[in-house]
């Protein structure tokens, strides 16, 4: 089984770190994949927009452009998919 994790910085409209969106895809049944969303804060004072949420769709490439358009960042940056083969 095998999962996809990508990986961005966020930050706010001053340019100041706030901490990293991630998202982890997973295999969900046969045909099925499961995304989840997650931001690390650096300070618990930042509101964040989410701690988990989930998508599925039977396509790894559609996950992958649902969680760019899901950033609440103006500025896209390149996000860091990283493939990790678990037993």
């Amino acid at each position: 089984m095998s999962i996809w994790i990508g990986k961005i910085k966020g930050h706010n409209a001053d340019g100041e770190y706030i901490g990293t969106y991630r998202a982890v895809i997973s295999k969900e049944g046969h045909f099925l994949f499961k995304m989840t969303l997650y931001f690390d804060g650096i300070t618990n004072s930042n509101s964040k927009p989410y701690k988990k949420v989930e998508f599925i769709s039977s396509n790894v490439a559609v996950l992958k452009r649902k969680f760019r358009m899901s950033l609440p960042t103006k500025e896209k940056e390149k996000i860091v998919w990283i493939k990790k083969i678990l037993n």
